[in-house]
């Protein structure tokens, strides 16, 4: 099953945000009852509802202890009923609790009723945070640090433990959170619904370089004046090495996404957008390869004089690129293992099926073929709608 995960950074640590910083107060890896309401195994499913989610957060600390990161959750969270997760990630010299802020993904908790995990990029010699992410970007010092299998420990941490929806897990990444979450979708695209790539870009040599794990939904996002990771492509200078290392253009990097999952060659402008300041302007043209065979979605946005880091419409960003991100993904409300679209009892989790139609669940209705009958309250064999006597196992007609 894949898991649907989101992953956002920031590049610049010393840059100004829009946005004031969320700085977590209390930290607590207990959860709140749900507003589910109880009932017998009989209940309709008018009994049970969805949870009403609120700002009274949670948070928990995943991860090893030399090297750990913090899980949000909405107020009312029921480990039981799984949310899809974000993983969000920081661009070079940033860190994770500023690269989630300048998305607006804290807000984005409650609002679009995820989960969302936002790490720290590992220390350099120059005491600067980076990803392990591409040739490309950002390992100047050539440290051995496996981010791809810690940030997987820390999504199965957060499925096992803290109701996050395996099939939910998405990627925002800029700039190095952005190749960062390209690598993701190259090595373990099998555990990933979607990526959002912000000024980021892919592998060089992108065949023979990017894994072909599976085909999650791909969003490219950049700016065509961006001038730190250039929309059309360009070299990085690595210090240590003295090398440097191509990256792909936005384009070039969505191209071979779609060529992989085999979607039109040419992409179709879909509409546009309004993701940079000022607002009331649409800015962004979004554009997207259609019909891909794989079944995803691979799709351009692109900021029309976008920088490398600009300040997005309030709330804009995550409202549009996460629901695009999770393409394809169906939550299961109750937690029963069926899906809300195949679960006729989609927030009862005791029921899921109701073959006869008559509004009782399978599991619950004695005659699960019968619409005319549900209940044998005498265990006789007789209906009670049919039963005269629906109390006495010993007569039912007279």
């Amino acid at each position: 099953m894949r898991l649907s995960v989101v992953l956002v950074s920031l590049l610049l640590g010393h840059m100004t945000l829009g946005s004031s910083l969320h700085v977590p107060t209390e930290f607590s890896s207990d959860v709140g009852t749900s507003t589910m309401m109880t009932g017998s195994s009989d209940d309709s499913d008018e009994e049970y509802g969805p949870i009403e989610y609120d700002d009274q957060y949670n948070y928990a600390t995943l991860g090893p202890s030399n090297r750990t990161a913090t899980l949000m959750m909405p107020g009312g969270h029921d480990y039981d009923r799984p949310l899809p997760l974000v993983v969000s990630l920081h661009g070079y010299s940033s860190n994770g609790n500023w690269g989630a802020s300048y998305l607006d993904l804290f807000d984005s908790v409650l609002h679009n009723e995820h989960l969302l995990l936002y790490p720290d990029g590992t220390m350099n010699p120059t005491a600067l945070r980076f990803w392990n992410a591409t040739p490309a970007c950002c390992n100047y010092w050539d440290q051995e640090v496996d981010d791809v299998g810690w940030l997987i420990d820390m999504i199965d941490e957060a499925v096992s433990l803290y109701g996050a929806d395996p099939d939910g897990i998405v990627f925002v990444g800029h700039s190095n959170g952005g190749f960062m979450s390209h690598r993701m979708a190259c090595e373990q695209g099998n555990r990933i619904r979607g990526i959002v790539s912000f000024a980021g870009s892919t592998f060089d040599d992108f065949d023979e370089n990017c894994a072909e794990t599976d085909h999650p939904n791909i969003l490219q996002i950049h700016g065509t004046f961006d001038l730190v990771i250039y929309y059309e492509g360009g070299y990085d200078h690595d210090p240590w090495d003295n090398e440097w290392n191509y990256y792909p253009g936005a384009e070039s990097t969505v191209e071979s996404w779609a060529n992989r999952s085999g979607c039109d060659s040419d992409y179709t402008n879909m509409s546009d957008l309004d993701l940079d300041t000022p607002a009331g302007v649409n800015d962004t043209d979004m554009l997207e390869h259609l019909n891909c065979m794989e079944g995803n979605r691979v799709a351009l946005w692109r900021i029309n004089e976008g920088s490398h880091a600009p300040a997005f419409v309030e709330g804009q960003f995550p409202n549009t690129t996460i629901p695009w991100a999770l393409s394809g993904f169906t939550r299961d409300s109750d937690g029963d293992g069926v899906r809300d679209d195949e679960d006729v009892f989609q927030y009862n989790p005791n029921e899921w099926a109701d073959s006869d139609g008559d509004g009782v669940g399978d599991n619950s209705d004695a005659f699960p073929d019968d619409p005319a009958e549900w209940a044998d309250s005498d265990g006789d064999g007789v209906g009670d709608n049919s039963d005269a006597f629906p109390d006495d196992p010993a007569e039912w007609a007279d």
